[in-house]
């Protein structure tokens, strides 16, 4: 197996979105890849914090799609 080289930019080199860092953070968390002993001071898992961040994201990217949606809906229904 390659032994892999530490990168501070690796998420930049690899062209990674928000989405997918908080993505694979969720996965590795949930799956036992790393404890579960990462905390915020109001005592949420680092799961809940990220799967609260994705949603969000999500949510936000969602309405930005629909409004440009619902704008060239309309600008096409003038012509």
């Amino acid at each position: 197996m390659k032994e892999l080289e530490y990168n501070e930019n690796i998420i930049e080199d690899l062209g990674l979105t928000e989405m997918q860092v908080l993505n694979i953070i969720s996965r590795w968390y949930v799956n036992g890849m790393m404890p579960d002993i990462i905390q915020n001071e109001d005592g949420y898992e680092l799961d809940e914090l990220v799967d609260d961040l994705f949603f969000n994201k999500f949510d936000e990217e969602k309405l930005i799609k629909d409004t440009i949606f619902d704008i060239e809906y309309h600008i096409n229904k003038k012509k």
